[in-house]
């Protein structure tokens, strides 16, 4: 072998040097070309980590991420795992080595991946300026709604599309009474609305009757896909509904309104004309179209009569009808009895679909015209819906109003004053100075039956009641069917008798007026019996002389158009005490007005101020026929006599009975009197007199048979 000199190998060092020297420099500065990478890899990260969270609220708010920003998103997280990678192997194959690599070719070639990594990270931090991050909701323009039938509805359908394309309306109310088609309408309108018109979204919400906010937040947010979080305030959601609706041309509908919704509250913009958004709703009354800021409102009537009709064959298709025309009469009638209402017209058709005779036909109208609800299906379906605007009214007093609408009879014109007058009798109108003050509060009140879908303008001064609304307040009245005698309503009928006395024990209130009746009960036992209305009755003659003998609560008596001569027994003790003083109308009935009684014979009667105590007293025509005299209240009055020359007690020649009750302030009552004045006087009655000391003169008659003191 032969030796290689000292100055040879040194040139092949020097030679081996000048050929690595530039690779091996490559290699050792492949640190700073990973620090470059770790450090645009964290920058990318945030930047991503904004993004993430920016599409993750408009995902919340429903939005739809557009594929530009997914893509980017996608190529970072590749870019991330490729960062790793490299990070990964440079740890195994170089770090450990004080950065100098085992195998070159291999550092070589992971610089050359670090570089084109950086170089495409640079990139993608570049491009992340989106003009816009997400699109609009991802939302089903529309969904479809079960309805029922619609016939007769065209016209009023026409106009509600036609108020829905005008972009100088944006809120339009429906209103009508309860089973006329509102809901049947606006679903028909839901599902048959334009597909060419602009609107991004119709939403239609079904309320309940008290409904509470976060029920119609929430209703919002499924039907938008906004995500609902329960620990979230009513203020934020409302936030994000607004924000979120307003960037849509919405058509809100609002089914069964029955107070008025607040906007701003729930979250939903309020559109400013001109404008494609639309808020249409439905309710009951009114007065809600008022509150809600309606630009447009359509009342729903109720179907004219062959349009009732087809409806009614149309819901149940009985070929029974057509066969025979007998039944085919009685059909017609009964679609009549519906008054037009679509409700009760489909639960009759249904209920009369598997009736085949004239016989069963004409069955179910006895039942129709006297006592509808045993019906199938009219209590569920028409009563208790109708029921629902009754139970709504603000008071008992404005349910007694409602009410006695249903005394006269079905489809007549029921005048004002003559409601005005049984309001006053009833004690709703009271405490009056003059007529037109009683005028103004009667219209008032009618005003908000009117309103309220329960009552029908014809006339300034007369209104209707629609048949189904009186059936249902007569149903309510008799607690729902279980007290049929509780009202007794026979008006109009030609009735030839009075109900038996027995029918008279559970009656509140009895209309017997325009009939042929011409004898009444002797004595009928009428504990809780308000109201008594027998007006032309032509046939009716006399009252017996017991009749009003147990009617301790009757208010309201109506006589007029009779043949009766005579009242013999007017018996108001225990009654009746709110006599008026003066001219004004505060008090109700006058003195004056009984004295027109001219064949008056007896009275027995109730005062409650002094003043009355004094009128009567001094009634040449009254105080005479005075039989029993009841005192109560009676504040200024702190001494009585009996008997005395103060009430000029002698002209009350046949008073038989005196009470005196709850009077706070009576002192002392003294029976007896050195003045030469008798009285026929056989019991008195001493009740809640707290202060009242009793003072008994032997010089008293002895015709009091009976003294009776209750202390409470």
């Amino acid at each position: 072998m032969g030796s290689v000199s000292p100055s040879s190998l040194m040139d092949i060092f020097n030679l081996l040097k000048a050929c690595c020297s530039p690779s091996c420099n490559y290699i050792m500065t492949y640190e700073g070309t990973f620090s470059s990478l770790a450090s645009e890899v964290g920058q990318l990260k945030d930047k991503s980590s904004d993004v993430k969270r920016d599409i993750e609220a408009a995902t919340r708010d429903g939005q739809t991420p557009r594929s530009e920003v997914l893509g980017w998103l996608s190529s970072v997280q590749d870019m991330e795992g490729e960062a790793e990678s490299i990070e990964r192997k440079y740890n195994q194959k170089i770090k450990c080595l004080c950065s100098f690599p085992l195998n070159v070719c291999s550092a070589y070639r992971l610089r050359n991946r670090a570089e084109a990594a950086l170089a495409t990270i640079r990139e993608l931090k570049q491009s992340v300026e989106f003009t816009k991050l997400a699109d609009n909701l991802n939302l089903t323009r529309s969904i479809k709604m079960p309805t029922t039938k619609t016939i007769g509805m065209d016209k009023v359908f026409e106009e509600l599309l036609r108020h829905a394309k005008d972009d100088s309306l944006s809120v339009i109310g429906i209103h009508g009474m309860g089973g006329v088609g509102k809901t049947a309408l606006l679903r028909r309108f839901n599902n048959d609305f334009p597909s060419e018109t602009e609107a991004d979204v119709v939403i239609f919400l079904e309320l309940s009757i008290d409904y509470k906010l976060e029920e119609v937040q929430k209703s919002l947010f499924d039907r938008l896909s906004l995500t609902w979080q329960d620990e979230v305030t009513h203020r934020d959601r409302a936030t994000k509904l607004f924000r979120v609706l307003s960037t849509l041309k919405f058509i809100l509908l609002l089914d069964n309104l029955w107070e008025p919704l607040n906007y701003q509250v729930v979250g939903i913009p309020l559109p400013a004309p001109p404008s494609k958004c639309k808020i249409i709703f439905t309710t009951r009354t009114e007065d809600t179209c008022s509150h809600m800021g309606t630009e447009k409102m359509i009342k729903m009537e109720c179907l004219e009569e062959e349009v009732a009709w087809n409806l009614f064959r149309n819901s149940a298709r009985m070929d029974v009808i057509d066969a025979d025309k007998n039944v085919r009469i009685e059909a017609r009638d009964l679609v009549k009895e519906c008054g037009g209402l679509p409700a009760a017209l489909i639960v009759l058709a249904q209920a009369m679909a598997p009736k085949k005779t004239w016989e069963e036909w004409m069955h179910a109208l006895t039942i129709m015209k006297d006592t509808p609800h045993q019906l199938p299906g009219m209590t569920n379906n028409v009563f208790s819906i109708l029921k629902l605007s009754y139970d709504r009214l603000s008071s008992d007093n404005l349910r007694v109003c409602a009410s006695y609408g249903a005394l006269f009879i079905k489809g007549s014109w029921i005048g004002k004053y003559n409601i005005r007058n049984l309001w006053i009798g009833e004690g709703i109108i009271d405490n009056v100075q003059n007529p037109m003050d009683a005028d103004n509060k009667t219209q008032f009140l009618l005003g908000i039956l009117h309103a309220a879908s329960l009552t029908v303008r014809v006339h300034d001064d007369y209104f209707t009641m629609h048949p189904m609304i009186r059936a249902m307040i007569l149903w309510v009245q008799r607690e729902c069917g279980k007290k049929e005698n509780k009202w007794l309503v026979r008006d109009r009928e030609r009735v030839g008798e009075a109900p038996a006395a027995e029918k008279w024990r559970d009656a509140e209130r009895i209309a017997l007026d325009w009939n042929q009746i011409s004898d009444l009960p002797e004595a009928p036992q009428c504990p809780n019996l308000i109201f008594l209305n027998l007006q032309v009755n032509k046939f009716l003659r006399k009252i017996p002389n017991g009749f009003f003998l147990h009617m301790p609560h009757l208010k309201i008596l109506d006589l007029r158009d009779t043949s009766i001569k005579e009242l013999p027994w007017l018996i108001m003790v225990d009654s009746y005490s709110g006599w008026r003083e003066g001219h004004t109308l505060e008090g109700g009935v006058s003195f004056e007005e009984l004295e027109s009684l001219k064949r008056l014979k007896v009275i027995g009667i109730t005062v409650s101020t002094l003043a009355a105590l004094q009128n009567l007293c001094d009634s040449p025509r009254l105080a005479p026929l005075t039989h029993w005299l009841h005192i109560e209240g009676c504040p200024d009055l702190t001494m009585f006599n009996i008997p005395s020359m103060d009430f000029h007690a002698e002209t009350m020649s046949r008073l038989g009975q005196i009470q005196l009750h709850a009077m706070s302030e009576l002192e002392e009552v003294v029976i007896g009197n050195r003045q030469p004045i008798l009285l026929p006087l056989q019991e008195l009655r001493l009740s809640s007199l707290p202060k009242a000391k009793l003072v008994w003169r032997p010089t008293f008659p002895n015709t009091l048979l009976a003294l009776k003191i209750e202390v409470d």
